[in-house]
């Protein structure tokens, strides 16, 4: 038996990230919140 995992490239997982939109949704939020942070003072 092959082990599928080890078959992708090492680039993979971030271009998996990288298109994962519960990876964006804090960040986005985070950047955000950072941006109000800055506003208010």
């Amino acid at each position: 038996m092959t082990d599928d995992r080890r078959d992708h490239t090492p680039g993979g997982w971030l271009a998996l990230v990288l298109r994962d939109i519960q990876f964006w949704v804090p960040v986005i939020v985070l950047a955000a919140g950072l941006l109000v942070l800055r506003w208010i003072s």
